[in-house]
């Protein structure tokens, strides 16, 4: 009943963050989390295919072409013909690496007011706890991707990141 319990509570404060990092990250009402997420990915997968974000944001080809197409339309994504003409090869302009960085600043402070009731030796331990629980999802790179599509990469960089600590098992992209 306590291990019921507490997948119960953190199930709850899971859906209380991801509401509260939702609402901090929008800049309008209809905004998605897609269009932050797609920014972030570009940013740090330069060259990035559009089969390849797809598969990463885990939405169809069609969704993601819609979403680039709104994003390069915004000035923040450059999308490009490479050597294979039925691909289209994307990057982030000046302007799009400048969205980014408020956004995920905003995802980090929406959460970061949770940890103010802990001290900090429970942080730490936190810390610990979550990077046990991530540690084992992270078992190629699209799935990584996926998990790390919002995530502040100055802070948590790959070679300090729980789900980059299999990397030398990942099948190749």
């Amino acid at each position: 009943m306590a291990r019921l319990r507490t997948a119960n509570m953190l199930a709850a404060f899971a859906k209380e963050i991801t509401e509260r990092v939702g609402a901090a990250m929008k800049n309008h009402p209809n905004e998605t989390d897609s269009a932050s997420a797609a920014l972030n990915i570009i940013g740090f997968w330069e060259g990035i295919t559009n089969a390849q974000l797809a598969r990463a944001l885990q939405l169809s080809h069609t969704a993601t072409v819609r979403l680039v197409d709104k994003l390069e339309a915004q000035g923040l994504v450059q999308a490009r013909a490479g050597d294979d003409k039925r691909a289209t090869y994307l990057s982030l302009t000046k302007a799009g690496h400048s969205a980014v960085l408020p956004m995920l600043a905003a995802r980090c402070a929406a959460v970061e007011r949770y940890l103010s009731v802990l001290t900090p030796a429970e942080e730490r331990q936190l810390s610990g706890l979550l990077e046990k629980l991530i540690q084992p999802l992270g078992t190629d790179a699209y799935t990584v991707c996926h998990f790390c599509r919002l995530c502040d990469l100055v802070s948590c960089p790959a070679d300090r990141c729980p789900m980059h600590a299999n990397e030398a098992s990942w099948p190749e992209v």
